[in-house]
């Protein structure tokens, strides 16, 4: 009779540890990764750019396979997608791109999800690769008309974003939001759509203090899911000669995203070697 009663108890103690780990996965949040793409002049400032970007990028997707792996394949509607902020007169086929650079596991069954994922895992180098070749445009500066990361952040962030998933949103940028054509973006007194200008007020040693007390930054956008927020690449242009411009840029990077109504904000990662980036990427994300 005592072995019966153990047996009932361990079995009840099983059925019920059962049913509170289903519990628990059901209110598992999957992961949504966005990684949105500055291919403006920013991928000829450095020889080893394009090794330094593609690096980041697989450090994301290493991270969303972690979160794959977590839920298990068959149960898991991870989202990883590849965000390009278009360029004018640019012939990059983005769209094109980012389909191919995408993937949502939930859109499959349970017998799909691995196939669809090795698919995916077995053209990502090539797509990667085929992209940034044909995100070159020239050797200078001009070749680049910018990209608009503040008018891609208005009207097309909120969409890329799903309330019902942990948002990881990795921006690769160089921090600049300006263009060739210097008339381009909305400027009055304190804020601004484009750097330039901000950056020309806090031209003063205590350029931090100047920028506090008179409000100077990015115009807000409203930002409506949370997210986590990674800003990666931070780096002055060539002949700049600021030592504190990648400090200015962070501080104008997370003034905005906290304006915009973001919590989750991670310390922008400054421009630097592909292995130090990816490491760094891994350790935030």
């Amino acid at each position: 009779m005592k072995k019966i009663l153990i047996i009932s108890a361990l079995a009840v103690s099983i059925y019920s540890c059962s049913s509170n780990s289903q519990v628990k996965n059901k209110n598992l949040k999957n992961d949504n990764y966005v990684v949105v793409l500055d291919l403006s002049d920013r991928i000829i400032q450095k020889p080893d750019q394009v090794d330094i970007d593609t690096n980041a990028i697989r450090a994301a997707f290493e991270k969303f396979e972690e979160s794959v792996q977590k839920n298990l394949v068959v149960k898991s509607g991870d989202k990883f997608n590849i965000r390009i902020i278009p360029q004018k007169l640019s012939s990059l086929p983005g769209n094109t791109f980012e389909n191919n650079l995408s993937i949502d596991l939930g859109k499959y069954n349970a017998a799909e999800k691995l196939k669809h994922l090795n698919e995916y895992k077995r053209t990502f180098g090539n797509q990667l690769k085929l992209l940034y070749q044909q995100a070159y445009l020239g050797n200078k500066t001009s070749d680049f008309a910018g990209v608009d990361i503040w008018q891609y952040f208005n009207e097309q962030i909120n969409s890329d974003l799903d309330s019902r998933y942990n948002n990881k949103v990795l921006i690769i940028t160089d921090g600049y939001f300006d263009f060739e054509d210097k008339k381009h973006g909305i400027t009055n007194e304190s804020f601004s759509t484009t750097t330039a200008p901000l950056l020309m007020k806090m031209n003063s040693p205590a350029w931090e203090k100047i920028a506090d007390s008179s409000e100077i930054g990015l115009l807000p956008v409203k930002l409506t899911s949370e997210a986590k927020w990674l800003v990666c690449g931070i780096q002055p242009k060539v002949g700049n000669n600021d030592l504190l411009e990648s400090e200015k840029l962070s501080y104008l990077w997370k003034k905005w995203l906290l304006s915009s109504g973001a919590k989750n904000i991670e310390e922008p990662i400054i421009n630097s070697s592909s292995l130090k980036m990816k490491n760094l990427i891994l350790k935030s994300l």
